[in-house]
């Protein structure tokens, strides 16, 4: 029998909302990337700061969040992404119906998206992951994963395609680059 306590609540959040959750979402963000924090880029005041001044401050931000037993279990969070011309190029080449589209339509970017370990592998990734999507006016999505990591089988299995690989900062590895046709 489901219960308040045992079914996932989702809750949307703007930019100005997300502050007063900052420890329960950085916990879940450590518990998420325990495993890769010998790289700075993974250490949760990075991932906040990142959060703070680079997204949150994008007009049409939101952030996901799924609560279950009052804490939150994973979060999803993007923006609309300033090069909608780049992904749809690439896009175009996986899905032709797009070159009926403006070139410069807009494009989500699908930026962040963890669940703590103790709630994964319940369903409750793919009801946050279909959560920050079903409500976005753009008609595609784009995202970047490192191409070892596992979520990328994921992401096909959600409906996302590889449309190319990039390393979009020097330093970083190659990544898959993966697109979403919405609604």
């Amino acid at each position: 029998m489901n219960t308040d306590e045992t079914v996932l609540k989702v809750v949307r959040y703007t930019s100005s909302e997300i502050p007063r959750h900052a420890d329960e979402i950085k916990a879940v963000y450590l518990a998420a990337h325990r495993s890769r924090q010998g790289d700075s880029w993974y250490c949760p005041a990075n991932f906040w700061a990142r959060l703070e001044q680079l997204y949150a401050p994008v007009p049409g931000f939101e952030l996901v969040a799924g609560w279950r037993d009052g804490r939150i279990a994973g979060y999803a969070f993007g923006t609309p992404y300033r090069r909608p011309a780049e992904a749809r190029a690439k896009a175009a080449q996986v899905f032709p119906e797009l070159a009926a589209e403006a070139a410069d339509a807009p494009v989500y970017i699908f930026r962040e998206f963890s669940v703590h370990p103790d709630h994964q592998r319940q369903g409750y990734g793919r009801i946050i992951h279909d959560a920050v999507l079903a409500e976005r006016p753009e008609r595609l999505a784009y995202l970047l994963v490192r191409r070892e990591n596992p979520a990328g089988e994921l992401y096909a299995s959600w409906g996302w395609r590889v449309i190319g690989q990039a390393r979009p900062v020097a330093d970083w590895p190659l990544m898959d680059e993966m697109a979403k046709r919405l609604g």
